[in-house]
């Protein structure tokens, strides 16, 4: 069992030696200084103020992308810290176990983080309650800190411990991680949809005081990724660390734990990109569906009255369209378009039910309609809206 006063002690240790490290108080005030003059001059704008979750976003989004630089450099630290200070016997014979050690560590560094966050946020919210014309969303505070810092450092100091710990040379560790960052940030960026993006710089990420994070589903599986990953990768560290584990077993039972965050980190990518591999071929398959229908004429709908009842994220409508052959010619079928996230259950015309066929978004009704006639169709659905399928004259970048 892991000891919980060892952990504490341990991760009190780090966060004193981190608090009184000049490096950090000189990156922590100078990213306070700069998230200020960030926000005095953004503040002027209307964009930046126009929705209560824009203001703590902003911030969040540049200080994840430095804090991930400066933690590789204070987590990398770890090791390369006990020894220059000959601190590391005195640590070692501790009765401890490794677990215990590199846990310690981990919450050690991420509380110090979190006070800087914390602090950026209060900045934020702070310039947000003084803003005009917006209000102050709380939630998004805390959904951007979750979502946004918190699976950014686990995974980086996670990173940062294996690297340390399989390389044991800090410069060319640095040189490594601070490689992948540049590499993840400025060629990577959104490729293959945004899998490789830890630090969700370029994830769609915005959160609406209406509807909410768009494709909520696909964030948490992708920030998931990361969080499963960063704990796989500090089991590893675990593991692979070079003192006598002062338990049986410890060393296997931290790898398979690595493992198994690892397998399911695996699944959550594939999820992810699977996930959007579906939305991209539905995407193409429903234009080119459109093409083929480009040259079919279609009613004119005159007047229309939509019955909706809500219940969770499920729709249920019944919807009355009046329509017109405002054509010259007759029309020998009807064709509708509905989003293919919604099951078409029935279609009247009048009181008598209608025959339809389904493609994808496309409906197809068996009747012809003479120039200038009008009918009353009934259409009946439910089901829940697919995002992917909206906007499809937009392209996917």
């Amino acid at each position: 069992m892991l000891s919980l006063h060892n952990i504490r002690s341990i991760a009190l240790y780090e966060t004193k030696t981190l608090f009184r490290s000049w490096f950090f108080r000189i990156f922590a005030i100078v990213a306070l200084l700069v998230m200020l003059g960030f926000n005095m001059v953004c503040i002027r704008f209307w964009s930046y103020k126009s929705s209560p979750a824009m203001i703590p976003w902003c911030n969040l989004v540049f200080l994840n992308v430095v804090q991930a630089i400066i933690a590789v450099f204070l987590a990398s630290d770890f090791l390369k810290r006990d020894k220059k200070l000959d601190t590391t016997e005195v640590i070692y014979i501790r009765p401890m176990t490794n677990a215990e050690y590199v846990i310690g560590k981990l919450l050690g560094n991420l509380v110090v983080f979190f006070v800087l966050n914390l602090l950026i946020l209060g900045m934020g919210l702070i310039f947000n309650s003084i803003a005009q014309h917006t209000y102050i969303e709380w939630a998004a505070y805390l959904y951007y800190f979750l979502l946004m810092s918190l699976p950014t450092l686990i995974y980086i100091f996670g990173l940062s411990f294996f690297v340390m710990s399989l390389i044991r040379n800090q410069a060319v560790t640095f040189i490594i991680l601070l490689g992948y960052i540049a590499i993840t940030l400025f060629y990577l960026k959104s490729n293959l949809y945004y899998l490789f993006d830890y630090m969700s710089f370029h994830v769609p990420m915005f959160y609406s005081d209406i509807t909410g994070f768009g494709e909520l589903n696909k964030l948490l599986v992708h920030r998931g990724l990361y969080l499963m990953l960063g704990m796989s990768l500090v089991c590893f560290t675990i593991a692979m660390l070079q003192r006598l584990p002062n338990a049986s077993g410890s060393p296997k039972k931290a790898a398979v734990c690595g493992l198994l965050f690892f397998v399911a980190a695996a699944w959550l990518g594939y999820r992810h990109v699977s996930a959007s591999l579906d939305d991209y071929r539905l995407r193409a398959q429903m234009q080119t569906l459109n093409d083929s229908y480009a040259d079919v004429k279609t009613v004119d709908v005159t007047d229309y009255n939509l019955d909706v009842t809500h219940s969770g994220s499920t729709l249920t409508i019944t919807a009355v369209l009046d329509v017109e052959n405002t054509d010259d010619i007759p029309l020998p079928k009807l064709v509708f378009s509905l989003n293919p996230g919604l099951t078409l259950t029935g279609v009247m015309d009048g009181e008598k039910p209608l025959d339809f066929e389904r493609k994808l978004n496309i409906i197809e009704l068996a009747v012809e309609l003479q120039p200038a006639e009008t009918r009353r169709l009934t259409f009946t659905y439910a089901g829940t809206i697919n995002e992917a399928a909206c906007f499809l004259d937009a392209t996917d970048e």
